[in-house]
């Protein structure tokens, strides 16, 4: 039997196994071996064989991979050298720290303008800990910076995963993978036990998530009961309809990129939830669309982006629009940000406000149980509007 140059198979093995077994082993040393030469080589014509895909964007760069796999490449119409982007809009700002002042009621019409015309806003003097927003970006860093066999420990492909690094939202079904590595993990309710299932390295990240969770959950109930006034609703009837609420963390690591005109960091997509916190880093990358145009929110110190997801389209009756987004990358620095997304529990009932229809203003949407609606999103994958299209009533 042929094997590769000092390899060898027990004796004590050798007379175990069948001839099928034991080309098998070969094949696989030699694949091993052959991974090991291909530091330079583009890895699109034998990255499906070897599974190359599975290890991620960073694994790609370490390599000093100059070619993106073909798997990584979008569709011309959609990449972002399509002439349909621009860098001079102006996202709206709103300083919360204005909101329990006497400028309250000038800041919810900004606020309520910002989500008629937007969807997103930039907010600024919002009150959260400044040390927390650094500590967690800081151990974001750390751990994508660990070894990749100690990131894979937590790696899935199933998008109904709890817990879970991974490097394509749902890598089964969909034909192409976007430029980044993410960790995605629940938040709430927030106990030992659901923190337990958190990565344990490094060290201090899981007392540094919680923290940060604990901080993002007071920021959200706090945005929701503005956005429920801004709506002419009382300040606690968005809270009120999410039930006991749901809350995530993405940690999305976009490396460089070879290519960065031929894909994205992340794909044209709505969020399902309510509302979106993020914490962007000082490299900017994130663009919203609007008038058919992509706009860049460029990144402002200690601000968060707050984008308005699918469901609050719904309970607003099409008053409020979810934004459409999407992520991209350059060939010189890494970046990084940190989405939370805050949204209904998945029993709740999601249908639009009663307050908000009249004779003039009937409803534009059939009501949906959330857990129902967020199974047909990861089915579908984060298609544009595709599934909030599908419980419009005609």
């Amino acid at each position: 039997m042929y094997t590769l140059p000092g390899t060898c198979i027990p004796p004590g093995v050798e007379c175990f196994l069948s001839f099928r077994l034991r080309a098998t082993f070969s094949v696989f040393l030699s694949c091993f071996f052959l991974m090991e030469e291909l530091s330079v080589q583009t890895l699109s014509q034998v990255g499906t064989e070897l599974g190359m895909y599975d290890v991620g964007v960073q694994a790609l760069c370490d390599r000093g991979v100059q070619k993106i796999p073909d798997k990584y490449i979008i569709p011309e119409h959609d990449r972002p050298c399509a002439g349909n982007v621009v860098s001079t809009g102006h996202i709206p700002v709103i300083d919360m720290s204005k909101v329990h002042g006497v400028e309250r009621a000038k800041v919810l019409q900004q606020m309520r303008c910002a989500c008629e015309e937007w969807g997103v806003f930039q907010l600024i003097n919002h009150d959260f800990p400044e040390n927390s927003m650094q500590s967690m970006m800081e151990i974001a860093h750390q751990f994508f910076e660990l070894p990749a066999e100690t990131k894979m420990q937590y790696y899935c492909s199933n998008p109904s995963s709890a817990t879970r690094y991974g490097i394509s939202y749902n890598a089964e079904k969909e034909k192409r993978f976007d430029w980044r590595d993410f960790l995605f993990q629940p938040c709430h309710p927030l106990s030992d036990e659901l923190v337990s299932t958190w990565p344990d390295v490094p060290p201090s990240y899981r007392e540094i998530a919680r923290k940060y969770a604990m901080n993002i959950r007071t920021l959200a109930l706090r945005l929701l009961a503005m956005l429920s006034e801004s709506l002419g609703l009382y300040g606690e009837y968005l809270a009120y309809a999410l039930k006991e609420h749901e809350q995530k963390m993405l940690i999305n690591h976009y490396p460089p990129c070879p290519q960065p005109d031929l894909t994205l960091g992340v794909s044209g997509h709505t969020d399902p939830n309510i509302i979106t916190v993020l914490q962007q880093d000082e490299v900017g990358g994130l663009q919203v669309l609007r008038d058919g145009l992509w706009v860049a929110v460029h990144p402002i110190r200690n601000a968060f982006v707050i984008n308005m997801g699918d469901q609050m389209q719904i309970i607003s009756n099409g008053k409020y629009q979810c934004v459409e987004h999407r992520a991209v990358v350059n060939s010189a620095r890494t970046r990084f940000s940190i989405a939370s997304f805050y949204g209904p529990s998945l029993d709740a009932i999601i249908c639009p406000a009663p307050q908000l229809i009249d004779q003039d203003h009937p409803p534009q949407y059939h009501e949906v149980i959330y857990g129902d609606y967020l199974k047909a999103f990861r089915a579908k994958g984060p298609n544009k509007k595709a599934y909030l299209q599908s419980v419009l009533i005609k």
